[in-house]
């Protein structure tokens, strides 16, 4: 970086080159494991060290609940970052202060440090940095600049030996434990259970949501070990849904501490509410821990002010086009769940997924309601093939069609148009993040698009 033809790189070209850099990173796949991350640490003076930690673990909510918890933390007064993946759009959405994505300049000038320690770390231990590891470090050392009181670090994957498991949190929470990712974590709801009870910490309380009982002894008996305190969700904190439709929902949220307040709350879905009663069974078990009172007021500002796009989000009311990140069965089944409470028994699907999901799993979900679907391929080396996908959706009997997605969009709504039904865009979060500009984002310059999604 510096000069190129005799001009000064604007931040957005150094970001660009920097991330190019860290994109070829993909090749060296998945690595499981924890020292080249806490060799990096070491080397930039343990950034995930210098502020309180809330560790998010689980399948499915838990990108939801660590935007909740980070949303409500913030409202308190308290600056927090949070760390989630993948992104929808930009690369930047990873790594957010006070819900703003950091600036292309802030990423540019930590990410040549964590050039630099992974540089060191292959000297060392002959290990090639992976994307995900050099990004989580990177996450950890742009909070400290930021000066962040409090970071929500979500897992990438599993938890026992993610990278993101080098910190010590003041909380750990674990959302809903379903199959996924089977290669990597086993292949029983017992084995996946294990792996995600690697980010409980001796002495560190850990809140959990409603799980399946194999699950819940799983989690139970680590907490035991360790003698964490283990707190059900649903036992500390209730969520209620008054009133809603597709603009949002009208919350009741009680706790057994007194806590009392109704809000709008901008995510959809029943399986949201549960996700907000984890996030504000954190935020209260965090006051108490930091001595911080709950103001009501805050509390309802903090939920309102919840964002967690491409999750059962309208994007389009006429005609109706909803978007959801149902990557997996269960997943599909919430998905299912929430258009049946909104009185959609039909509908048409626009369906692209990645190849190492249960797709099969996913299709009988969507064949419950799907009246046509339209097979398109995401902007992923993981994109499961076309004629695969076809064949899938064949075998439950739904009218199927494979073409690109801006003539599946168009068609589909056109389809929208004439039967009054709407459309669903499911399957893979890189699906939806070419999806959303186009309904939601038309300014978003092309350059961004095909860095972030290239």
């Amino acid at each position: 970086m510096g000069m190129r033809e005799g001009f000064k790189l604007g931040s957005r070209e150094q970001l660009e080159l920097a991330l190019e850099r860290l994109y070829a990173r993909r090749q060296f796949g998945i690595k499981l494991g924890l020292e080249p991350v806490q060799r990096m640490c070491e080397l930039l003076g343990h950034p995930e060290q210098q502020y309180g930690v809330i560790h998010v673990a689980g399948t499915n909510g838990k990108g939801s609940v660590s935007a909740s918890i980070a949303s409500v933390v913030h409202a308190t007064g308290i600056d927090v970052g949070l760390y989630t993946s993948p992104h929808l759009i930009r690369f930047n959405e990873r790594i957010c202060v006070n819900g703003v994505s950091v600036s292309d300049d802030e990423l540019v000038a930590a990410l040549a440090v964590c050039e630099e320690a992974s540089d060191k770390v292959l000297a060392e231990q002959g290990h090639e940095t992976t994307f995900f590891e050099i990004t989580t470090v990177l996450a950890f050392e742009c909070f400290r600049r930021a000066g962040v009181k409090l970071a929500v670090i979500e897992t990438g994957l599993g938890g026992r030996l993610d990278a993101t498991n080098v910190v010590t949190p003041l909380i750990s929470v674990i959302t809903r434990v379903a199959d996924d990712h089977g290669a990597h974590l086993g292949d029983t709801l017992e084995a996946i259970a294990g792996e995600k009870a690697g980010i409980i910490k001796s002495g560190r309380p850990v809140i959990c949501s409603p799980q399946q009982p194999e699950v819940e002894a799983v989690l139970r008996r680590t907490a035991d070990a360790l003698q964490a305190s283990f707190i059900a969700a649903g036992d500390a904190v209730s969520v209620q849904r008054v009133s809603g439709d597709l603009h949002g929902q009208k919350v009741r949220v009680s706790s057994e501490n007194g806590l009392a307040a109704t809000a709008h709350f901008p995510l959809l879905g029943d399986h949201q509410l549960e996700n907000l009663g984890v996030a504000m069974a954190t935020v209260e078990l965090l006051c108490d821990l930091l001595g911080v009172s709950l103001d009501v007021a805050l509390l309802k500002a903090g939920i309102e002010a919840i964002r967690w796009p491409g999750r059962c989000e309208l994007l389009k009311a006429s005609p109706c086009v909803l978007a959801d990140a149902a990557h997996n069965p269960d997943g599909a089944a919430a998905l299912i769940a929430f258009l049946r409470r909104n009185g959609i028994r039909h509908a048409g699907v626009v369906l692209g997924m990645c190849d190492d999901k249960d797709a099969m799993g996913v299709v009988k979900q969507l064949a419950t309601i799907a009246q046509r679907i339209w097979v398109v391929p995401i902007p992923n080396e993981r994109n499961m093939p076309a004629e695969r996908l076809i064949r899938l959706v064949q075998s439950v009997g739904v009218d199927v069609a494979a073409t690109e997605l801006d003539e599946a969009l168009d068609a589909a709504e056109a389809w929208a148009q004439e039967t009054g039904l709407p459309v669903v865009v499911t399957g893979s979060i890189f699906l939806l993040g070419e999806v959303l500009p186009r309904y939601n984002a038309p300014d978003l310059d092309a350059s961004d698009k095909e860095l972030e999604l290239g």
